[in-house]
């Protein structure tokens, strides 16, 4: 009876939201940079430029974000599918500890089945280790982490005062591919070292 009924209660339709919308945004997502950087991707040959690339890469990845806001995925659990988000969500009073738990765990859960696929890529995603970030060339943890520590504060900051006004609220999702194409050739070179040598291994051959 008991079980029954807290079975009931779960907010299932926000938890298989929110996991379905991590999901796709980490298969599409880092399925595009794994074709802009992966070893023997054409697209390296056609757009030779690093940053661009990285402008590209970021809108198209800011961009996946967009479009499972807008979607009825995004409208039923509102898209957090970042846990710092959650976090942020929170904080301002706005969702109850037990969601934030419902949410982080749908993330989560999101996370790991929309990243196994990746594997399906074989060497080209191997060659950037799926996507996985870590400090560059000449730079150490600590510098990689305030990188990571002062874009998502920008991100999250703008979040706040795009949702905090009613006249731009209906435009938050289009804010993301302008930011991550800005946010990404900015930060890539600090905790992006995968990418950074692939390509010069590349240069190399």
């Amino acid at each position: 009876m008991t079980r029954n009924k807290i079975g009931q209660n779960f907010p299932w339709r926000i938890f298989f939201s929110e996991m379905l919308g991590t999901g796709l945004l980490l298969l599409i997502g880092l399925s595009i940079v794994i074709l802009m950087f992966g070893s023997g991707s054409p697209l390296a040959e056609l757009i030779p430029g690093i940053k661009l690339r990285q402008v590209i890469t970021g809108f198209l990845f800011g961009g996946t974000g967009a479009v499972i806001a807008l979607s009825g995925i995004g409208k039923e659990s509102g898209a957090h599918i970042n846990p710092v988000v959650t976090m942020a969500f929170w904080l301002f009073n706005k969702i109850d500890s037990r969601k934030v738990l419902v949410y982080v765990m749908a993330q989560l859960t999101g996370a790991v089945i929309g990243c196994l696929p990746l594997l399906l890529w074989g060497q080209p995603g191997s060659s950037i280790s799926f996507g996985a970030t870590a400090p560059g060339a000449g730079y150490s943890i600590q510098d990689a982490f305030l990188g990571e520590m002062i874009t998502t504060f920008t991100m999250v900051s703008l979040l706040i005062i795009f949702l905090g006004f009613r006249q731009s609220r209906p435009y938050t999702p289009y804010l993301f591919p302008f930011l991550y194409a800005i946010m990404v050739p900015l930060e890539a070179d600090i905790s992006g070292r995968c990418i950074i040598k692939t390509e010069r291994r590349t240069s190399l051959e």
